[in-house]
């Protein structure tokens, strides 16, 4: 058992069950019954998600201003790297056993309870009689066991089958009676079993049982509620007087048994004046309220129920003055997770233009950690260590390339063919250096891997090259077509607004600077899904003199709508000197195109783009993928008089 869990999940149901009951004593005179015991759905939501599940994003959140999982997550590896993980694993076995131990209890005393109540006598035919009289003139259904049991006040016992169960004497007062029935109706059982589970979940937390028993006296005081809109309002101080009555007779040496898996209605006297003052609110609470409870009970949810906001995580940058801060700085970010593999790769990305060791611990590969922070302290003490191997890879005493190679001044960023799962990935990085676009360009292959949060990791990565960027298809195919070569590549292009154009070359800098923080992105600012098509002359009949024309569309187009614009210079116009000594090419995103070549062109060999298109979105998922297929029609005219024709289809690699 896993002592961090139970203490991280524990301490966000403390947090959000401690900030409903400062909400509910604001509030206290202010809202009914109903309400004070409704909110407690925040708390059950909290409960019931895992440690390790993210809430729905929201625009703000109490975790926000008290981030106890990353409190706790830190007195994880702390107590790691301290030598103290045998003691961790012994904590978790102790509280193991005290929640058997604690769940063995309740048991035995449900069990006890259910033997004892099948033990007592039934009511007689009279008392059923009345019971059953009252449960029809209120509209409730009566217990078909009623058992007859020497206990300061009756209860309902059991879920599936339940049995009211009624103290030695006479008939208690009708609205006594109603509040069991309804008790039945609602099933309140269950939340009376519910609220125990809990305990034995948290049973070493003792702001969780003053909780549960909050709970529990709210379902007490919302049936006290129901009772007076059923019986009257005008009956609410007579009942409040019964309701002191029975408290003082449970309290004063009357045997009351009802326990787990029970109704409770005579309580003790200082739960008792909590139902007291609601009796007694209960008709001083506005009608017209509702819109003043949605309101509250929205932002409570929001705020105890969500996790950061939109934007993205802040990572925060302490202030690097001593080895003591570097250490603190490492563990911040150890604790920052990539929520997806766009925000991972963000990070490194991020590490390397500014030269920042705190934003590459962020994304690094747990197994990796411990000589990274060798590494990140060698750095620090000796200000000159390069962020690449100081010896080469393999040696001892060598580092891995935990950076790609600085070079100056990089203008922009570019992630191509970014594919992944749920627990690992890929994606190609090409970076353009200041005024070089269309000229240069470095290349970093990059792994990600999904731990608590996605990790990056460096596989290969090229000098510079000259020349313009081609990525690797993610789509490919061909068809032969007579002389002609046409070729299909397709690929997706992402990139972000907060990077490009910065920092120094050489050496990883050391810079003291001011603790920040920097919200991630979680997604690309835009991404882009490009298709290109090439035509390649293959045949050795001269093209010289002859104008070659392409057409590409959705399969098996009608020849005629492609006329108009090979027999008479078509829509978009195409200039008829263009057509005779340079090419123009046409395409838009749904995959229709349209080129024209001077055929001399075509006689080099070389691949020739017919039209090269991309589409651009904000929202993730809507670029290629791997299971995609394309399928395009081309026709080839030769002089305006169709020379081939046929389907290109695109499979993976």
């Amino acid at each position: 058992m896993d002592i961090w869990t139970i203490l991280e999940y524990t301490a966000s149901v403390t947090v959000i069950g401690l900030l409903i009951w400062l909400i509910k004593l604001i509030f206290h005179d202010k809202l009914d019954a109903r309400w004070h015991y409704f909110i407690w759905l925040v708390l059950l939501v909290r409960i019931i998600v895992p440690v390790s599940a993210r809430p729905v994003p929201t625009p703000f959140s109490v975790f926000d201003e008290i981030p106890v999982g990353k409190w706790i997550e830190m007195g994880r590896i702390l107590a790691d790297k301290k030598g103290y993980g045998e003691l961790s694993a012994k904590a978790g076995r102790v509280y193991l056993w005290g929640a058997v131990m604690l769940g063995g209890f309740y048991l035995a005393m449900w069990a006890i309870l259910r033997i004892q109540v099948a033990m007592a006598p039934g009511a007689d035919a009279l008392k059923r009689e009345q019971i059953n009289e009252i449960a029809s003139k209120y509209g409730l259904k009566s217990c078909r066991d009623i058992r007859i049991r020497r206990n300061a006040a009756p209860y309902v016992c059991g879920l599936l089958c339940p049995v009211l169960v009624l103290p030695e004497g006479g008939l208690p007062e009708e609205s006594v009676i109603v509040h069991e029935l309804l008790h039945k109706r609602y099933k309140d059982v269950l939340v009376n079993l519910g609220i125990h589970a809990v305990r034995v979940v948290n049973w070493f937390n003792p702001i969780v049982w003053l909780l549960t028993s909050i709970v529990l006296n709210d379902s007490e005081a919302l049936c006290d509620q129901r009772v007076l809109e059923r019986c009257g309002k005008e009956n609410a101080r007579h009942y409040g007087e019964l309701l002191i009555g029975m408290s003082t007779a449970a309290g004063g040496g009357g045997k009351n048994t009802a326990t787990i898996g029970t109704s409770n209605m005579a309580g003790s006297y200082r739960n008792m004046k909590t139902r007291i003052r609601r009796i007694r609110d209960f008709t001083r609470v506005p009608e017209k309220i509702g819109l003043v409870t949605l309101c509250i009970t929205l932002m409570l949810a929001a705020a105890g129920t969500g996790s950061e906001a939109q934007g993205g995580y802040t990572l925060e940058l302490p202030e690097l003055t001593s080895e003591k801060d570097l250490e603190r700085a490492m563990l911040y970010a150890r604790c920052y997770h990539a929520r997806t593999p766009e925000e991972a790769i963000y990070l490194f990305i991020r590490s390397y233009e500014q030269n920042d060791l705190i934003y590459r611990m962020s994304v690094m590969p747990e197994k990796e950690i411990p000589r990274y922070e060798e590494f990140a302290r060698k750095w620090f003490l000796q200000k000159e260590l390069t962020a690449r191997a100081e010896v080469p890879p393999g040696e001892k005493g060598g580092f891995p390339c935990y950076f790609p190679e600085k070079i100056a001044g990089m203008e922009d960023y570019r992630v191509c063919n970014l594919l992944y799962d749920e627990t690992e990935g890929t994606a190609t990085v090409y970076a353009i250096p200041n005024a070089k676009r269309g000229e240069a360009f470095v290349e970093w292959k990059l792994s990600l891997t999904k731990e608590d949060g996605w990790k990056v990791w460096l596989t290969e990565e090229s000098g510079m090259h000259s020349g313009e960027y081609i990525p690797e298809s993610l789509l490919f195919g061909t068809a032969r077509m007579g002389d002609f070569l046409v070729e299909l590549s397709a690929y997706n292009e992402g990139y972000y607004d907060q990077l490009g154009a910065l920092q120094t070359a050489g050496f990883l800098a050391f810079s003291q600077k001011e603790e920040e923080s920097e919200t991630c992105p979680t997604y690309f600012s835009a991404e882009y899904k490009y298709r290109c098509l090439y035509l390649t002359y293959l045949g050795e009949e001269s093209l010289e003199g002859h104008a070659v024309k392409v057409t590409v569309g959705e399969t098996d187009l009608d020849e005629s709508r492609e006329q108009p614009w090979i027999m008479a210079g078509a829509e978009p116009p195409v200039p008829e000197e263009k057509v005779r000594t340079l090419t123009y090419s046409y395409g838009d995103g749904n995959g229709n195109g349209r080129a024209a070549f001077d055929g001399a062109e075509l006689m080099t060999g070389e691949p020739r783009l017919i039209y090269g298109v991309g589409d651009g979105y904000s929202e993730p998922g809507l670029c290629w993928k791997e299971s995609d297929k394309i399928v395009s029609y081309v026709r080839i005219y030769v002089d305006d008089v169709l020379a081939e024709e046929g389907e290109i289809q695109s499979k993976n690699l």
